[in-house]
C-alpha cells in the first residue's frame, strides 16, 4: 500500500470538505438572485460578479478536478519513496493553498455583500 499517497488523499478530502462547508455556509446568506463579487483589483473594487452558483462552485470544482488528477498521478509513481514524499508535499501544499483561497474568497464576498446591505439574516 502507498502510505504517502493515501495521506494525500486524507488531506484532499479535508480540504474540499472545509470548502463545500464554506460555501453552503455562504449558500444560506446569500439570496437566490444576488450577483456575488467573485473578482476584486489590486486596490479592492470589484471587477467582476458571478451568480451564486457560480461565485460559490467555481474553486472547489476545480480544486476536486485537480484533486483527481494529482490522486492519478500519486498512483503512477509507485515504488521510489523520495518521489512518493515529493507527491505528498505537492498534494498537500496545494490542498491547503486552494482552501485558504476558497476560504478567504468567500470571507471577503460575504463583507462585501454585508456592506451593500444584500445579506440574509
Amino acid at each position: 500500500m502507498n502510505i504517502p499517497a493515501v495521506i494525500g488523499d486524507v488531506l484532499w478530502i479535508l480540504a474540499l470538505s472545509i470548502m463545500a462547508g464554506a460555501s453552503r455556509m455562504a449558500w444560506g446568506k446569500i439570496g437566490k438572485d444576488i450577483k456575488v463579487p467573485l473578482l476584486w483589483s489590486p486596490s479592492g473594487a470589484t471587477l467582476w460578479r458571478a451568480p451564486r452558483l457560480v461565485a460559490l462552485a467555481l474553486l472547489p470544482t476545480f480544486a476536486f478536478l485537480i484533486s483527481v488528477y494529482l490522486l492519478w498521478g500519486s498512483r503512477q509513481m509507485t515504488g521510489d519513496l523520495t518521489v512518493e514524499l515529493i507527491m505528498l508535499g505537492l498534494r498537500a501544499t496545494l490542498a491547503a493553498i486552494l482552501a485558504v483561497v476558497h476560504l478567504t474568497q468567500v470571507r471577503r464576498a460575504l463583507n462585501q455583500l454585508a456592506a451593500e446591505g444584500q445579506i440574509k439574516l
